[in-house]
């Protein structure tokens, strides 16, 4: 049995989908919130509080809920999971460095032109499933990937030192929820720590312009 332990490259990322591949979007990230500039494996959401320049996203808040570091709760507006973000600034991220720069509003856009400082994202369709990892310490403190972990509702907290979210193994409050586990890597199973685990997002979190109908969870 094999111990894991967290650390950066414990990240989300899309793992299955029976299309093949996971579907792909590309959205414009909001100018207005630097502290959320997107990283990949981070949790897109649609930014409901500056809307300036039409529909923009921006890193979750990682405030909801009932404690400190949850993944916002409810709402509707998760897009899905960030993997590639548009880098023009020198770190890597997008807004936190390079301001405005690039950005057109949907009001002056012209015919035929790309949208600039675009984050590449695999959406939360309800179809694709996805790759996480328990925290270890803290939060869930010895998790053990089983399978009688699937099918559970679980939280999802942010941890701030590593820049990274990962899955509350065991807080199960239902006003809490924001996956559903729905497979243990076979590669593995009995392993205890930080291990990774198969999840979809329950749809009450997913935003609108993702519904796939009878699908989500």
């Amino acid at each position: 049995m094999a111990q894991w332990t967290n650390s950066s490259g414990s990240y989300f990322r899309p793992y299955r989908s029976p299309w093949g591949a996971p579907q792909m979007r590309q959205f414009q990230e909001s100018t207005g919130v630097a502290g959320r500039a997107v990283f990949p494996g981070d949790l897109v959401r649609s930014n409901t509080v500056i809307t300036t320049g039409g529909f923009r996203v921006y890193r979750d808040p990682s405030t909801g809920g009932g404690g400190a570091n949850l993944a916002h709760i409810g709402g509707a507006q998760l897009i899905g999971i960030c993997v590639d973000a548009s880098g023009l600034s020198a770190d890597g991220s997008t807004n936190s460095a390079a301001g405005a720069t690039g950005f057109v509003d949907d009001s002056s856009q012209t015919g035929g032109v790309p949208w600039q400082r675009t984050v590449n994202v695999a959406v939360a369709d309800g179809i694709t499933e996805f790759l996480g990892y328990f925290k270890s310490g803290g939060a869930g403190a010895t998790p053990v990937a089983a399978s009688s972990l699937i099918g559970l509702n679980r939280a999802v907290v942010y941890d701030s030192t590593l820049s990274r979210y990962f899955i509350d193994s065991t807080n199960s409050t239902v006003a809490d929820a924001f996956v559903k586990i729905v497979d243990i890597p076979d590669y593995a199973r009995g392993d205890s720590g930080g291990v990774p685990v198969v999840f979809k997002f329950l749809s009450s979190n997913i935003h609108v312009a993702l519904s796939v109908g009878q699908v989500t969870v």
